[in-house]
């Protein structure tokens, strides 16, 4: 390996550990990503006096209620009593259930206040107050909730809706499809129907009565939660998105602001970094899409900082007397968002900032990254075992590189044979560097080697497909809580291994004994000593794997499983190139 080779992965790797620091995110998100203190309006103090039961002190009370008749129709009419008059109003909350989720949708406003992932739950960290096993909630704590609706400007967020149920906890099984009507108990009678089906995250809503040619406004004013809360090292920016249902367009605000943007847009959403909540009309229209930041209160990046969501909304003039929207709900899983057609899955790895501008990285980054995870989930496929996917994902990339690494590794080789001479001459003239220099390009051309080192050229390229691993196995949703038979005390690919858990942090190490990354500064120790043959580079030898093993330390096991054997595979195709190349100097040798 040659040492502008070894400069370079150098300057990469202390690149990537710099802007994965808490060092540096405590610099970037005080100075760079400046906020404000976030204060409690009056209003959101008032509404969260209002709070309704929970759906688990529901079903509790579950026996109060007569059993809903087995002949009961999909379509649950609401009440027509008019309570508007009423200074006190008794609302609760309807709690529906399918396969996928269990969601809350409080009569006053009508508005969504829980939206439970029955497959996905909180993972368990000193940091965070969430306990492990409960349902991921993709509205966070004390939000301001989904699904507003506005007409003409006017909110119907604090009206009361009524519906007409005995028992509001409602369970959609099979091939169910069921509407939950809720009206409006104005004068205006307007009512919102929800629509839900089993075996979907999509939640649709319909808004009827006379409301042709007003302005129809949806919202999300609550945002998104972030389920990871405890990855201090490696936060995730939320990102808002708006789509036509072709090509998306993505934003992130570094402070409380809003934009609006008007055109024929089908879609707007919010991403986490394994979620996704996003508006979606019925059709393409003229619309007005409005996205605003706030700040999450206790919401903590660092100790001194809350971290920036969205509320987004939709809004359009309808044709008729009904208006069709839904809600997609639910995790960025790769085939879940594709079935849609609608282009979700441009949120899994949008380019944004200034390494966009990076050989126009936006363009074809994301769909690099789209590859290597359809590849992970193909082999998954195949295996149903996504350590052992890693592993053949791992060994495919190598086989489409070889032929880069091949001609890389032969360069440096055809470097590392001339050293001595090399090394003679610098001895020779160290004292004169201009005669020096010259009897060094003589040798270069003599020996037929390019002093620039080609062979730097084919790693380079293969940064790309190294980077979209990189952001792939953080990011998929698909490793979170995944196990593998070849790590049995592993159980979560997506998070940093934990063998032994220390007492105290070590800096820049952490609290975690991890031994895939003591196995991995192993294979590179190894390596080096097959490639590093300069004298002036020794040290590396010694420095990268310590410096490796600090760095992956607080890396997804997954990640530290690629690298590893991306690792041990180099070494394997070093073994390769040196006979191949060795071979046919021991024949002209016999001869």
């Amino acid at each position: 390996m040659s040492k502008n080779t070894v400069l370079a992965i150098l300057l990469i790797i202390i690149a990537v550990s710099i802007f994965n620091s808490q060092t540096y995110n405590k610099f970037f998100y005080e100075n760079i990503y400046p906020r404000k203190p976030y204060t409690v309006k009056k209003q959101e103090a008032q509404k969260k006096q209002d709070t309704t039961r929970t759906y688990e002190e529901q079903q509790k009370d579950t026996s109060n209620y007569p059993d809903q008749n087995e002949k009961e129709k999909n379509e649950i009419d609401t009440s027509t009593t008019d309570t508007s008059k009423n200074d006190y109003v008794k609302t609760d909350t309807v709690w529906i259930e399918t396969d996928r989720m269990i969601l809350g949708i409080k009569e006053k406003g009508a508005i969504i206040v829980s939206v439970k992932m029955k497959n996905y739950k909180y993972n368990e960290d000193k940091n965070d107050k969430r306990k492990k096993g409960e349902l991921i909630d993709i509205l966070p704590d004390d939000s301001n909730n989904g699904a507003q609706l506005k007409i003409n400007g006017k909110s119907y967020d604090d009206n009361v809706f009524t519906v007409e149920l005995q028992n509001k906890n409602i369970k959609v099984e099979g091939n169910e499809e069921k509407f939950i009507t809720f009206k409006s108990t104005n004068n205006d009678s307007i009512k919102k129907i929800f629509v839900i089906r089993n075996g979907t995250y999509k939640v649709g809503l319909q808004i009827s009565n006379k409301i042709a040619g007003k302005k129809i406004e949806i919202g999300w004013n609550g945002g998104i939660e972030e389920s990871e809360k405890a990855k201090a090292m490696q936060p995730e920016i939320r990102t808002a998105h708006y789509s036509d249902g072709k090509s998306s367009q993505h934003i992130q605000m570094n402070k409380e602001d809003s934009e609006t943007i008007t055109g024929n847009y089908k879609w707007v959403g919010i991403t986490s970094k394994y979620f996704f909540v996003g508006i979606v009309s019925d059709k393409e229209k003229d619309a007005d899409i409005t996205i605003k930041s706030f700040r999450q209160k206790n919401e903590l990046i660092n100790k001194k900082d809350n971290s920036i969501n969205y509320s987004i909304s939709f809004s359009t003039i309808s044709d008729e007397n009904k208006e069709e929207f839904w809600f997609f709900i639910g995790p960025n899983d790769y085939d879940e968002l594709k079935k849609y057609n609608l282009s979700f899955d441009n949120n899994l790895f949008p380019v944004l900032g200034w390494t966009k501008y990076i050989f126009f990285a936006d363009k074809w980054f994301p769909a690099l990254c789209e590859a290597v995870l359809w590849l992970l989930l193909v082999l998954y496929g195949l295996v149903k075992d996504y350590g052992i996917a890693i592993v053949l994902l791992t060994l495919l990339t190598k086989l489409v590189t070889f032929p880069m690494t091949h001609s890389s590794m032969k360069s440096m080789n055809r470097m590392r044979d001339i050293q001595p001479k090399i090394q003679v001459l610098r001895d020779k003239y160290k004292s004169n560097p201009k005669k020096m220099n010259e009897e060094l390009m003589n040798l270069y051309r003599k020996e037929g080697v390019n002093p620039l080192n080609p062979g730097c050229l084919p790693i380079f390229l293969q940064m790309p497909i190294f980077i979209a691993l990189f952001v792939v196995l953080r990011k998929a949703i698909e490793l979170r809580g995944a196990e593998t038979i070849l790590l049995p005390w592993v159980h979560d690919l997506s998070k940093a291994e934990v063998l032994i858990q220390l007492p105290f942090t070590i800096p820049m190490y952490g609290s975690n004994v991890a031994l895939l990354p003591i196995i991995m500064a192993a294979v590179t120790y190894f390596q080096n000593k097959m490639t590093i043959k300069d004298p002036n580079q020794k040290a590396m030898i010694y420095f990268m794997p310590i410096f490796m093993l600090v760095l992956f330390n607080s890396f997804s096991a997954g990640l530290v499983l690629y690298w590893t054997l991306s690792s041990a595979f180099g070494i394997v195709q070093q073994i390769i190139t040196d006979r191949t190349i060795n071979k046919p100097k021991q024949n002209v040798a016999k001869k």
